[in-house]
């Protein structure tokens, strides 16, 4: 998927989006509703095939993903061939590596790769042991094949099982590594191993909002709020009217301009702004506001129990930050959100902040 640049602040209705110029945007947005694909990255389109075919075994060893992605095993290393001729091999001690001599890791329990294709490579690395690679398996939807087991080639079928360790998306022309960490409907990505060449034209970090979530918290929260109050009404009259024109406001697809250089804040569509603050008591806040306005008008907060809270219009009430109780959203890409065993929290906040450099 191409990313569109949101225009300039102001727009009317029916904001303009036109072609992304020669620059790295930091946030774009996604309207995936359960997993994300990782096209929705805007990294590019992982270098699979577009003709899909079935997941298979390869005739010489190893399996093929609908995408055409070989996964080759080997004692020596596990090798992901793309359709785009890259190469990608994870070594015995968990060393990731490309042809052209770049290194990631190593990643000493293994990893779990996300193919453009939808498909998942898995491998477990064993640890103390003589044959370190312990058992690879190739995941589309519901199949899972298993061409090695217990160190040693196989042709087997396995269940679907969840994966407790590292995760990294394979962006660009499959090449381009990044590890994915989402934190409610944010998903925060980690660049971990690209190309040289291809450094300058690659992000090294990117933000992903997932815009589901975000329009059915706006459309349920005046439900909640029911006071005859005269800022309160208007208030929640307003956050309806958002909601009646988020899919202008937040555009599918599209990459988010930087309104300020000090702070984490981007233009959206007709003219609202979107604030992220990552340093409060270790949750960020997500703020949306009407223009230029310095209060916002929602906040999300981003951490267990993601919820969104309208901001108190009441001037008796001094001190209180939100009027009334949050509404808790959806949530969306369960595989990725993190885990406190792998610290990835506290990860994903150190990639927020690289961005306020």
């Amino acid at each position: 998927m191409s990313a569109t640049l949101v225009g300039q602040q102001g727009d009317e209705e029916g904001t303009r989006l036109r072609p992304l110029p020669k620059l790295l945007p930091e946030v774009v947005l996604s309207d995936a509703k359960a997993t994300i694909p990782v096209r929705d990255f805007g990294l590019g389109e992982g270098g699979v095939n577009h003709n899909r075919a079935t997941l298979c075994f390869h005739e010489s060893g190893g399996c093929v993903t609908p995408g055409g992605v070989h996964v080759a095993c080997r004692s020596v290393g596990v090798k992901l061939t793309f359709p785009s001729g890259r190469e990608v091999l994870l070594a015995p001690d968990g060393g990731l590596h490309l042809r052209s001599g770049e290194a990631a890791g190593p990643y000493s329990a293994g990893l779990e790769f996300l193919l453009a294709d939808g498909a998942t490579v898995r491998v477990t690395l064993a640890q103390n042991r003589k044959a370190r690679i312990r058992a690879v398996s190739v995941t589309y939807e519901r199949r899972s094949l298993q061409p090695w087991r217990l160190g040693k080639k196989a042709q087997t079928t396995t269940r679907v099982r969840a994966w407790s360790g590292v995760r990294l998306a394979c962006c660009g022309d499959g090449g381009d590594l990044y590890r994915p960490l989402a934190i409610g409907p944010l998903v925060v990505l980690d660049r971990v191993l690209v190309e040289k060449q291809r450094v300058d034209k690659t992000p090294r970090e990117r933000l992903v909002l997932l815009t589901e979530p975000i329009r059915q918290s706006l459309v349920r929260m005046p439900r909640q709020h029911r006071e005859t109050e005269a800022s309160v009404r208007r208030a929640v009259a307003a956050v309806t009217e958002v909601a009646d024109r988020s899919t202008m406001i937040f555009p599918r697809g599209a990459a988010l301009r930087r309104a300020e250089h000090d702070r984490l804040r981007w233009l959206l569509g007709g003219g609202f702004e979107l604030q992220l603050d990552p340093d409060i008591s270790a949750m960020p806040h997500l703020q949306l506001f009407a223009g230029t306005s310095s209060i916002p008008m929602v906040e999300w907060t981003l951490g267990a129990g993601t919820a969104a809270y309208l901001t108190n219009p009441r001037t008796d009430q001094i001190g209180k930050r939100w009027h009334g109780n949050g509404t808790r959203l959806i949530t969306t890409a369960h595989e990725l959100q993190v885990r406190d065993h792998l610290q990835e929290r506290q990860h994903a906040l150190r990639v927020i902040r690289r961005l306020k450099r």
